[in-house]
């Protein structure tokens, strides 16, 4: 009886090993990458009055940490189309690109958690650069707040998604709702969008 008793413990010791060897998977060789379209709306009341819906891309390459953290870098660029609401007779070109288009550049550093039923929650910010079409110096300095000039700013945003699966792929497609912002010299300007990111890699 003893040794029997003994050999089971040895096989349960063993067999439980094994399960701890398999059920750990190895985060560091785990990468995602990920990319898509952006559509987003001026949210906040100064750009809002000036400018409407913008469109653009955005890549994200992310490294598991654990089985339901990411930790990724964000490169995204948008490209927002100004109102039609008559020429600027300031003839300044602060005024001036008040009624122009403007791209902006964004790189942020984000953390994923991954919740129930491959929905996911996100954070990010970074540093963001601004370019007008009227001049490249204003960036976003047509809004008041910020005096003249706004090139570069923080960005920062918050997300939640879903991603859809296809045959035996853990990830296909992403769709997340996100609040994004562009600050400087104290003051913010928002947007809230959507992206539609396809995932490349798991």
């Amino acid at each position: 009886m003893s040794i029997i008793t003994m050999l089971l413990f040895i096989h349960l010791t063993v067999a439980q090993q094994l399960e701890k060897k398999i059920a750990i998977p190895d985060y560091s060789k785990t990468l995602l990458l990920e990319g898509g379209l952006n559509l987003s709306v001026p949210v906040h009341i100064q750009m809002y009055r000036s400018h409407r819906v913008g469109i653009g891309v955005n890549v994200r390459v992310s490294k598991k940490i654990s089985p339901k953290t990411e930790l990724g870098i964000r490169g995204e660029y948008d490209y927002r189309f100004a109102r039609d609401n008559g020429p600027d007779t300031t003839d300044t070109a602060s005024g001036r690109a008040l009624h122009k288009n403007f791209s902006l550049f964004a790189l942020k550093p984000n953390v994923q958690f991954e919740l129930r039923k491959n929905w996911f929650l996100g954070v990010e910010t970074g540093v963001g650069y601004a370019l007008s079409d009227e001049n490249n110096s204003i960036g976003l300095g047509f809004i008041s707040e910020y005096n003249g000039e706004a090139q570069f700013g923080s960005c920062s945003g918050i997300y939640l998604g879903k991603y859809f699966t296809a045959g035996t792929n853990d990830r296909t497609l992403g769709i997340s709702l996100n609040l994004t912002n562009f600050v400087a010299k104290g003051h913010a300007e928002n947007t809230l969008g959507l992206k539609f990111n396809y995932c490349f890699k798991k």
